[in-house]
């Protein structure tokens, strides 16, 4: 799959996605990479409890979930769209 986005293009981060509802499955999120708590941007794609298994776009060359595991929704730092 290829990546959704490109980098030339610019993403917003609303911080205040989450604060009345849950993040869903499917949704593109900005969260914290729970070894060195980089930024990163993936996908949304299980929820177990409070628990969110989230992975990139571009499966073959993306440090998601399969690597460092599931993160927490103190994690997450929003819901990312493109302008």
């Amino acid at each position: 799959m290829n990546p959704t986005f490109s980098s030339n293009d610019i993403v917003l981060v609303n911080r205040l996605a989450y604060i009345f509802k849950q993040p869903k499955v499917g949704e593109i999120i900005a969260c914290r990479d729970p070894r060195d708590k980089k930024i990163v941007i993936k996908r949304i794609t299980k929820i177990e409890n409070t628990s969110y298994f989230v992975q990139g776009d571009n499966k073959n060359s993306s440090t998601d979930s399969r690597v460092f595991g599931t993160i927490r929704q103190r994690d997450i730092i929003g819901k990312v769209f493109t302008v």
